[in-house]
């Protein structure tokens, strides 16, 4: 049998993908684990935070460097679209106070399910347990996609098969070197991005859940200020994670230092004059003072003047200057996407069609775009997932 199109990877963007043919076709999606799905479903601690509101001309910083380069997909195929899309197949969304999209059932499996019934009415066949080993297109255009020592063939090839995040659910970058062998394709370092950040001598342990906002983070390298942000962060058990940290962790190393102000906009000095100004005018122990002076948890002052006593320009330093030497990154197993991926000069980036190879698609994780946390890297796997989709009509047509 001949298919019209074969999706390679059964998760979030090639469930997208098969969903939004707006025709039927003969279809198959080949999907390494015996589940599809699994990443989707784990998105926003199972709630799905599937897209971000506001105007989509916000989003291209979201995504780096190379947030320029899909503005033409991202736009045609926005948040809007894809809450539509949502709508018109019985998924209600609503929207947080900070811009973050959930369906309304506040469950990914709800998600999950339509666009696997969306996929089967368009024609597809979900295939599980079935690891791509081989990709080759014959002399008439035609593709071939061996798993197994079995066959399959396709008149487009669309590959959706992640990066090297979560590697249980089997987005674990093996196709890679399928692509960067059979197809000769040029992939950009792949590296964990949306990773919570380990550092030497970590102080924080029992301060575990507690999460602070407005925190400005900075990050040097050889003395030289390479990266920062603003946020919110969290205290984890073993490490420093929340918006904050996930989003700026892919340009951090091991051996960096970072530094943490707290209490950001206010500085040292400021923080300084405070402190003394508060005690001379109170008898109360500065780690009852500090909290409500400073706006901060009454633990993590604790935990400040435990390590400093009560020492006003200590405890300002800390508050304004905490400083760390990277360890490591938490890594693939716990990043939630993967920096690198299929260099975005192999792809016509309104189609997702590669140059090269006419009839070939790349969506999704497996190009080299990342973005932030807050639904944006869902909302590319959408726009792309769209894109290759109606390309791959016209063509089958």
């Amino acid at each position: 049998m001949i298919y019209d199109c074969i999706i390679i990877g059964g998760g979030a963007s090639g469930l997208f993908c098969a969903a939004g043919f707006d025709q039927p076709v003969s279809g198959l999606i080949l999907e390494k684990t015996r589940q599809s799905g699994t990443k989707l479903l784990m998105s926003g601690a199972g709630q799905c935070n599937i897209t971000h509101s506001g105007s989509i001309k916000d989003f291209i910083p979201r995504y780096s460097k190379n947030g320029g380069k899909i503005r033409s997909c991202l736009y045609k195929y926005n948040n809007l679209h894809l809450q539509s899309f949502l709508r018109q197949n019985n998924v209600e969304v609503v929207t947080r106070e900070d811009g973050k999209v959930f369906p309304r059932s506040m469950d990914a499996r709800q998600i999950r399910d339509m666009l696997l019934s969306r996929a089967g009415e368009n024609g597809f066949t979900l295939q599980t347990a079935s690891e791509v080993t081989g990709i080759s297109q014959t002399r008439e255009g035609l593709w071939q996609v061996t798993c197994d020592q079995k066959v399959s063939v396709c008149r487009c090839l669309i590959v959706a098969s992640g990066g090297c995040s979560y590697p249980s659910t089997g987005s674990d970058g093996s196709l890679f070197p399928v692509l960067q062998r059979d197809l000769k394709l040029s992939v950009t370092d792949l590296r964990p991005a949306l990773t919570p950040v380990s550092v030497c001598g970590y102080p924080y342990r029992e301060l575990s859940g507690i999460g602070l906002s407005d925190v400005h983070l900075t990050v040097w390298r050889q003395e030289k200020k390479i990266a920062e942000g603003t946020g919110s962060m969290l205290f984890t058990h073993e490490n420093f994670s929340g918006p904050l940290f996930l989003n700026i962790s892919k340009n951090i190393t091991n051996n960096d230092k970072i530094m943490l102000n707290y209490i950001y906009p206010c500085d040292k000095s400021l923080a300084l004059e405070k402190i003394v100004r508060e005690m001379n005018t109170s008898r109360t122990r500065l780690h009852n003072l500090l909290p409500p002076l400073f706006g901060l948890p009454k633990a993590l002052i604790q935990s400040i003047t435990a390590q400093t006593g009560e020492k006003p320009k200590a405890i300002a330093a800390r508050l304004t200057e905490d400083s760390f030497i990277v360890k490591d990154l938490a890594g693939f197993s716990k990043a939630m996407v993967t920096t690198g991926g299929v260099d975005l000069s192999e792809i016509n980036t309104k189609t997702m069609e590669c140059r090269r190879y006419p009839g070939l698609f790349i969506i999704g994780e497996a190009l080299d775009i990342d973005g932030e946390t807050g639904g944006y890297n869902l909302q590319f796997a959408y726009a792309s997932a769209r894109a290759a989709a109606s390309a791959a009509v016209e063509m089958i047509i």
